[in-house]
């Protein structure tokens, strides 16, 4: 079954409407470094986290310094801290070691530019960049697409044939993100057989506003798609 994680959730009211459109994971955007339609500070995303219920996991994605982000995971005290930035390799050590028994698990999202094919990463190919950062501690790689005008959430969907090539290669679950919504994800989840999906503006009437309407008809889209997998 597809995992399937709501991300950009503000208010309790978000939470709710993901939990009953039958989502698995939910996603809080903490002091992330640059503008985003979605970004909470620690304080109020430690309070949208504590309010998960049981049996539903609960992700702050974060970017910046390393020192930054270990604090932010230890003040919210999340499942998963998501680096969505611009980390290199060693900060990515640097995170998973600083969370080594804390209960929180790092994921890495690699985000691949719509325009020119490579990944925003010290090694631009995405398969090997995807190959070195399973070489770290992560629990999990999410790739995700880029724009000119927006670092994540952008609403464009990855090339899925890259995508697809970046799963079948990845040895750490594999959480396909960009562009997902109700129309398509359904096409996405049968040609790349992602372990989850990770889904944003896709759920949403206007920017930072989630639409229960919309989550429901996400959850079922994946849903059918796994229902017509041959391994279902």
């Amino acid at each position: 079954m597809t995992r399937i994680k709501m991300c950009g959730l503000m208010f309790p009211g978000d939470i709710g409407l993901a939990v009953a459109a039958g989502a698995d994971s939910l996603g809080f955007v903490t002091e992330y470094p640059v503008p985003v339609p979605w970004k909470l500070c620690r304080e109020a995303a430690a309070e949208l986290v504590a309010a998960a219920p049981p049996f539903v996991t609960t992700t702050a994605v974060v970017g910046g310094a390393v020192d930054d982000m270990l604090a932010i995971a230890a003040r919210v005290r999340p499942h998963f801290l998501q680096l969505h930035g611009d980390e290199s390799l060693d900060q990515v050590n640097a995170v998973c070691a600083g969370l080594a028994g804390t209960g929180t698990k790092a994921i890495k999202a690699l985000r691949v530019d719509v325009d020119t094919g490579c990944a925003q990463f010290e090694e631009p190919d995405p398969v090997r960049a995807a190959l070195a950062l399973a070489g770290t501690g992560i629990a999990g790689l999410v790739v995700d697409s880029k724009t000119a005008s927006r670092p994540a959430g952008t609403g464009v969907a990855l090339d899925w044939t890259l995508a697809a090539r970046i799963a079948e290669v990845c040895p750490k679950p594999f959480i396909l993100a960009g562009g997902l919504n109700p129309a398509n994800v359904a096409g996405a989840v049968e040609r790349v057989r992602p372990y989850g999906v990770d889904v944003i503006s896709g759920v949403e009437t206007e920017a930072a506003v989630k639409d229960g309407q919309r989550m429901r008809a996400f959850v079922a889209a994946v849903r059918g798609a796994d229902a017509r997998s041959p391994a279902s």
